[in-house]
């Protein structure tokens, strides 16, 4: 279930390759850099499972068509996929991916917005980006659709600049909190008819460091269909 949710994300005060990360970095992308997080993920009915998962920044990207002397870097995850990631004046971008059976990189219909660029990190700005359940399940004994194919739009804002956080990793001051929600609508039952949720999700960036902590609720407990929560905690940022 983690290894899915690389998604988000896929999703981070130290130096770099002798580059000194500027504090006003919020996702930074200089070669060498890694995080290590925990993973807890709670399905409703189940017990929690721990996991661990880790990203490692790979360095700037020659891209050729459409990307071609765009500034593309390459962020590695303990799953064997590689996300694109496009940086410039305006924000961060996801623009595609490459699994461990892909050849070259799957480009995103739409660019998906991480984050606004630093001048733009006042507290109501909002942006929207498409996403898709993840802890959203059938119950054993049901031959559904998985809610994990639909799509949804995840509409985020700013609602903090100031925070400061605890993980595992540390104490981190002056973290910005972003929330999204969207709406997500399945049919559970001929009795229940159809049935709308509200997926929410919490992400914490430390300045220098990027995401510290994310937390993704898709409640939900029916007969057919049951829902949880992810849960990601920064154990260890480093420079390779």
């Amino acid at each position: 279930m983690y290894r899915t949710v690389s998604l988000l994300v896929c999703v981070l005060l130290l130096s770099a390759c002798d580059t000194q990360i500027p504090e006003t970095d919020f996702f930074p992308l200089h070669k060498g850099l890694q995080w290590d997080y925990k993973v807890t993920t709670t399905l409703a009915g189940q017990d929690p499972e721990i996991n661990h998962f880790q990203i490692n920044n790979l360095g700037p990207v020659n891209l050729k068509g459409k990307y071609e002397g765009e500034p593309v870097s390459i962020r590695h995850t303990s799953d064997g996929t590689d996300y694109y990631i496009l940086q410039d004046d305006t924000g961060t971008y996801r623009i595609g991916k490459r699994t461990v059976i892909e050849y070259e990189p799957r480009y995103e219909e739409e660019i998906v917005r991480v984050l606004p660029n630093y001048k733009d990190l006042d507290s109501g700005r909002s942006w929207s980006a498409k996403s898709k359940p993840y802890a959203l399940h059938s119950t054993p004994g049901y031959a559904t659709s998985d809610p994990k194919r639909q799509k949804i739009v995840m509409t985020y804002e700013l609602m903090g600049t100031e925070e400061t956080l605890t993980v595992p990793a540390g104490t981190y001051q002056n973290c910005i909190r972003i929330e999204g929600v969207a709406e997500f609508s399945l049919y559970a039952d001929p009795r229940l008819g159809t049935q709308t949720i509200f997926i929410t999700q919490t992400e914490w960036y430390a300045p220098g460091v990027g995401l510290i902590k994310l937390r993704r609720n898709e409640p939900l407990d029916l007969e057919m269909f049951r829902g949880g929560s992810l849960l990601y905690e920064l154990t260890q940022f480093k420079d390779n």
